[in-house]
């Protein structure tokens, strides 16, 4: 059975490599006009035609300021409840948000106006980077994008927990330094800090090749490209240029902590004993290859919860197609980290068909 499979392998890989040898003169032939196209669709982002509708955050100024860009969206133009407590949250703690969204309903903008959060209304496209790039490139043409002191990146596609006071949140927002801070780090297809939330000083803020990124990123790609050159390349970018990076629940250390008694005494304070053991025995099962080949916000999300990691990735709710364990195993139950009615809302969950 293994020959026939590797057989068909062989058989497959050989049939990829002649389609692509026969479709190279086309890709060829085509590369003028795509490259031509991007031009036009660059140039395009540059002039922010993306941008459809604005209202500045109330009493940002041109000097000084700590700006949350929030990247946003809903079908039907809500503002989750999760997603308005991170919201408060940031206020309360004094740092001015933008909301980039595509869409607000009528009780979302009343909302964002009594917590003086401004937004952005733009066209869907180019995912979170997409979203980060009009931000940044329309407080450039504000005049406000040389007076930020801090600027963090934050995005819809993770679950904040519900007391983020004692989490590594606090941490995140207060913190001072001169590297890029993340909450987790992977080396998946590079070294790069994982972009559900980045916290960027001023001294990155104010290089060239800070603006040059995002005047010449790829805003209208899918998935792959904000993976591939937004999350990694910029990581990239900043190690290029000597900029430090750092993560609060680095991967390394999530590596060592599964195989702990710390972690196996977490998990029971969670659920029973032999469900800890269960839990544990399947992230120790990813201890056969090297860290390269997981993600930790993915893969090892239960360990970064107990970690203090403030979030959690809305696809494991809602999808996990690939079968890592489900944190609700351990954070459903607990009312300081999930509240299930906040899952109602913000969980977009695909048809899978109905049993019966």
């Amino acid at each position: 059975m293994m020959g026939v499979r590797r057989r068909l392998k062989q058989e497959l890989r050989r049939g990829l490599q002649q389609a692509r040898l026969h479709l190279e003169p086309l890709r060829l032939q085509l590369t003028p006009f795509r490259a031509r196209r991007e031009r036009q669709q660059l140039a395009a982002i540059n002039a922010l035609e993306r941008v459809l509708e604005s209202r500045l955050p109330e009493g940002l100024i041109a000097a000084g300021e700590r700006l949350v860009l929030f990247s946003h969206f809903h079908p039907k133009g809500w503002l989750q409840r999760c997603i308005r407590r991170e919201l408060a949250d940031l206020r309360e703690r004094g740092w001015q948000v933008l909301l980039l969204t595509d869409q607000l309903d009528a009780d979302a903008l009343g909302w964002c106006g009594q917590y003086g959060i401004g937004w952005l209304r733009r066209r869907n496209e180019g995912r979170d980077f997409g979203a980060f790039q009009d931000g940044w490139l329309w407080l450039q043409q504000q005049g406000l994008a040389k007076g930020l002191e801090r600027l963090i990146l934050l995005n819809d596609s993770v679950y904040p927990v519900s007391n983020l006071g004692a989490s590594s949140w606090p941490r995140f927002l207060d913190h001072q330094g001169d590297e890029v801070l993340g909450f987790s780090d992977s080396f998946q297809n590079g070294y790069h800090l994982q972009s559900y939330g980045l916290h960027v000083p001023a001294g990155v803020l104010n290089q060239s090749w800070w603006d040059g990124y995002w005047r010449s990123y790829p805003g209208w790609g899918g998935m792959r490209v904000a993976i591939r050159d937004g999350e990694i390349g910029l990581s990239a970018l900043l190690m290029d240029h000597g900029v430090a990076l750092r993560a609060l629940h680095p991967v390394g250390r999530l590596r060592a902590q599964i195989a702990s008694v710390e972690l196996f005494e977490q998990l029971q304070q969670h659920c029973s004993k032999p469900a800890a053991v269960w839990i544990q025995k399947q992230l120790l099962a990813t201890g056969m290859s090297a860290v390269n080949f997981y993600s930790p916000a993915h893969y090892w999300a239960i360990p970064l919860l107990l970690d203090g990691c403030p979030f959690l990735k809305r696809w494991l709710f809602e999808n996990n197609d690939r079968q890592m364990l489900d944190p609700l195993l351990v954070a459903g139950g607990d009312a300081a980290l999930v509240d299930p009615e906040e899952l109602a809302d913000f969980l977009r969950p695909p048809l899978i068909g109905f049993a019966g």
